[in-house]
């Protein structure tokens, strides 16, 4: 038993510390936080870049809700450089896993340097 906690813990350990995690590798069907940066936004998905650098792709579905300061918004309300924290599910479409967002909340632009 005890040695099951620890492989346990040692396993989440290192998916913890690998840098750029996938959402590939998230639990099909339980909810996820993405943050990042909006590098370009359509009416189907939105790709942001996320602390790490790393493009993610997250598709947009008719039951994704788009908010700002608890306020309803629209997709085209997302623009590039704006700072998003967007909750997806990873579901299979085609056989292949894809992100799905569930909530996309804006948040301001990001700095410029």
């Amino acid at each position: 038993m005890t040695r099951r906690i620890v492989v346990t813990l040692l396993l989440t350990a290192g998916l913890l510390a690998t840098p750029g995690a996938s959402l590939v590798r998230a639990h099909e069907g339980h909810e996820h936080k993405v943050l990042g940066t909006v590098t370009m936004a359509a009416a189907d998905h939105v790709m942001l870049k996320d602390k790490a650098g790393k493009e993610v792709t997250v598709y947009v579905t008719k039951a994704t809700k788009v908010v700002k300061a608890r306020q309803p918004m629209t997709m085209a309300d997302v623009k590039s450089g704006m700072r998003v924290v967007i909750t997806v599910v990873t579901e299979k479409v085609k056989d292949q896993p894809r992100a799905l967002a569930r909530v996309i909340e804006l948040g301001a632009a990001a700095a410029t340097k």
